[in-house]
């Protein structure tokens, strides 16, 4: 009987020892399983923010290029109007020469009265002649 109970006690500690070797193997497949999976977790993740940058990087580039587009634009634009200004600018200059006004408001007030001014110097000159003639 004592042949029998160490034969049943080595039996115990056989199928024990079989029972932790897989417990062991099960944790060691459940680490190895939870490494993999943090692994594509961080692989997941990283695709994502390189999406969202591919992402960000073409919406920058789609407002770079719109961008340049309203720029030539507004240049064309701003080319086309100082072109049909021009002549405006010369007569200025121009005007500016012959008269020795170099600002805009004083040439435009004395434009506006020039009638008035015309008018009173009408009146002295009509003065000065009666004046003259007595």
């Amino acid at each position: 009987s004592l042949i029998v109970n160490v034969g049943s006690e080595q039996k115990e500690r056989k199928q024990r020892i079989v029972m932790l070797t897989k417990s062991i193997d099960n944790k060691q497949d459940n680490v190895k399983r939870r490494a993999e999976r943090i692994q594509r977790q961080r692989e997941i993740a990283e695709a994502a923010a390189n999406e969202n940058k591919d992402a960000d990087e073409k919406h920058m580039r789609v407002n770079f290029m719109l961008n340049k587009l309203w720029n030539a634009f507004i240049r064309k634009k701003m080319e086309k109007e100082m072109k049909e200004s021009a002549h405006i600018d010369d007569a200025f200059k121009a005007i500016k020469t012959a008269t020795g006004v170099t600002d805009v408001q004083e040439l435009v007030h004395k434009f506006l009265t020039r009638e008035q001014t015309y008018s009173e110097l009408l009146v002295a000159v009509a003065e000065s002649e009666s004046r003259i003639d007595k």
